[in-house]
């Protein structure tokens, strides 16, 4: 048995130490109790990193229209291919799994071949975090320890599960400390709060705005309480009480979490919470798996390029939604020449040209943590077959280094008045809305294959089912056939499926938000039917979680 490599875990920001022991077959975890941040613990996907390294579905070799190829006709065809194009008509996206200074290198090498269409491909709700308000400071562990409030908005304990355990003891360490969560769905992080503002899916920037309100009218003015309140489902009553929690005489933070399908205006989610933050005097974190600056163009203007056929060439690299889904991005089919890179064999399989990368734990990187800089030292030797990311960038030039698009932070009144504009947009509704739930075991579907759709006990009544029955869920994008599981965390017209899984994804259409011109995954109206597939079997549990 080797000795145990040590890296810090790429699964979220939590900043955990992690390792892995290697016996000459197989990687096993290793874990650290002297780590600083997470004292030996991880999450199951932090728990995952050895499967990663091991998966019988790691690319090793590049895929041309889905079969085998070589490195050296795939080398060709990227020279070829980029000789044919003109530079505007080459598309650069980056996504997830990119480090930041490999996307300044992205952006570098744009600069050299002359185009201008490099976009962040990122558009999971988290990438609205890169808003920020302007006043408002990051949170620290020490400030989280020690926190007498807090306020968690979105579901917190499922993105960075190992975090929670300081906001759990924080919550525990005195009976007057106090917790408020506001959040769509009842979860077990709900279990915690004092106070649970429940609010309409996708509404919660409303409740946060008039919270922040409530909190300082002289900081926040202008705020129709009982308006927004209305919008979100809630009543002023329960944001006072909350209010009256959360003052700037109380030692504290602000935590956030925005996943697929619960989120129709990210930024505006991320900047209402930093409102609250600010009016209530205490710091901020915007819990999320992954940090990605914006590119100089936005995603949701290369769409339309590619829908125009403007775009002739597209390199995608990164994580592979939404390039894999041709459901949510038809807009590819019109491109002649696609290459990505990818460290999983696509499935389903994807036109063009995907190159096999090395893994982010299988090499060095900087970075940073919610709480510090990190760095990450490989955990294992590269897979054979596999490239590192300078030796693909070679195939299209020179790639130097270019400063990233800078944010300019927002103002106390910009957030007031996205609000208002938001308060004036059609928001999702109709009989059925299918809502995302982001699992703390959920990777790849490693660990649940998330054939459950939770329902409320009134919705399965109303089709005619129960726990122990099935169901077809049909969005405007994709259906899938689910498992009952009657539950009370979601209410009366609200579906939830996990979006670790492909399958999953494709059920929540790309959506364009009118207050940023961003692409993102809001949830979604759909329609429910009952089917006659053989029940659960007699003896088994009927599926209910409360």
């Amino acid at each position: 048995m080797m000795e145990p490599t040590r890296t810090t875990c790429p699964f979220c920001l939590n900043g955990c130490t992690s390792g892995v022991e290697f016996n000459g077959v197989e990687h096993k975890m290793h874990y650290f109790p002297d780590a600083e941040v997470n004292k030996g613990r991880l999450c199951p996907r932090g728990n995952s990193a050895n499967i990663v390294l091991d998966h019988q579905d790691r690319l090793c070799r590049p895929l041309l229209d889905g079969r085998d190829t070589t490195w050296a006709e795939a080398e060709g065809l990227v020279r070829s291919w980029l000789s044919d194009v003109k530079p505007e008509e080459l598309g650069i996206v980056y996504s997830r799994g990119r480090a930041t200074d490999e996307v300044r290198r992205l952006c570098g090498l744009a600069k050299e071949l002359g185009t201008p269409n490099v976009a962040c491909g990122h558009v999971e709700p988290e990438n609205g975090f890169n808003y920020r308000l302007d006043g408002v400071t990051e949170a620290t562990l020490a400030q989280i320890e020690s926190a007498k409030a807090m306020l968690l908005s979105g579901d917190v304990f499922n993105t960075s599960p190992v975090a929670s355990w300081r906001m759990i003891e924080a919550r525990y360490a005195d009976r007057k400390n106090r917790l408020v969560v506001v959040d769509s769905v009842r979860t077990r992080q709900a279990g915690f709060a004092h106070v649970f503002i429940q609010v309409k899916p996708g509404t919660e920037p409303f409740a946060l705005v008039a919270l922040a309100a409530l909190i300082d009218p002289v900081l926040v003015p202008g705020v129709d309480v009982e308006h927004l309140a209305g919008l979100a489902g809630v009543t002023r009553q329960q944001l006072e009480a909350a209010a009256a929690m959360l003052g700037p005489k109380v030692s504290g933070f602000v935590g956030s979490a925005m996943h697929t399908g619960r989120v129709v205006h990210p930024a505006l989610h991320s900047l209402a919470s930093q409102l609250v933050a600010l009016a209530a005097g205490k710091p901020f974190t915007g819990f999320r798996e992954t940090e990605l600056p914006f590119g100089p163009m936005r995603f949701a203007d290369l769409r339309k390029a590619m829908g125009k056929g403007k775009i002739k060439m597209l390199f995608w690299t990164g994580g592979l939604f939404p390039y894999s889904y041709s459901e949510l991005l038809p807009e590819l089919s019109q491109i002649e020449h696609v290459v990505a890179t990818s460290i999983f064999i696509p499935d389903p399989p994807v036109r063009g040209l995907v190159l096999p990368m090395t893994a982010e734990l299988e090499r060095a990187s900087v970075g940073r943590s919610y709480w510090s800089s990190i760095e990450r030292s490989p955990l294992a030797t590269p897979l054979d077959g596999t490239r590192v990311f300078d030796r693909v960038l070679g195939f299209f030039g020179k790639a130097e280094e270019a400063a990233e698009v800078p944010v300019k932070p927002a103002s106390v009144a910009d957030v007031v008045k996205m609000a208002a504009s938001a308060a004036d947009l059609t928001h999702p509704a109709g009989d059925l809305l299918l809502v995302g739930e982001k699992k703390a075991i959920g990777l790849r579907g490693f660990h649940d294959p998330e054939n459950e759709v939770s329902i409320s006990r009134s919705d399965a009544a109303r089709v005619g089912t129960s726990g122990r029955g099935y169901v077809r869920v049909k969005s405007p994008t994709a259906e899938r056939e689910f498992r009952v599981r009657l539950t009370d965390a979601v209410p009366a017209g609200v579906l939830m499926v996990g979006t670790n899984v492909h399958s999953n994804r494709c059920m929540f259409p790309l959506a364009h938000d009118e207050l940023t011109g961003e692409v993102t995954v809001p949830p979604v109206q759909v329609s429910i039917e009952k089917t006659e597939r053989v029940p659960v079997a007699d003896g088994e549990k009927p599926s209910v979680w409360t």
